[in-house]
C-alpha cells in the first residue's frame, strides 16, 4: 500500500485541477496518475470508480468523483 494518496486525474477535469493545485499549495504529498496517458492507467482508474478525481488513500479507502471547493468530478 502507498504511503501517500494516489490521485487519478484526466486533463480538462476542473475538479482534478482544483484538487492537484490545492494539495500542491498546501504541501500535501500525493502521487498523481494521469488516466488519459495510457490505457493501463485508464483501466486502473475505471476499476476503482466512474468519476475522477479518484483518490486512493493509504488505508485503502477509495473516493471517486472527489469534490473539492465546489468543483465536481468528470466521468471516465
Amino acid at each position: 500500500m502507498a504511503d501517500v494518496p494516489i490521485v487519478y486525474t484526466i486533463r480538462g477535469c476542473h475538479a482534478c485541477t482544483v484538487l492537484v493545485e490545492k494539495w500542491t499549495k498546501e504541501g500535501i504529498q500525493f502521487e498523481e496518475r494521469r488516466a488519459e496517458e495510457s490505457d493501463a492507467v485508464m483501466d486502473e482508474a475505471r476499476s476503482l470508480g466512474t468519476m475522477v478525481p479518484i483518490v486512493v488513500w493509504p488505508d485503502g479507502k477509495i473516493d471517486d468523483g472527489y469534490s473539492v471547493d465546489g468543483a465536481h468530478g468528470c466521468y471516465i
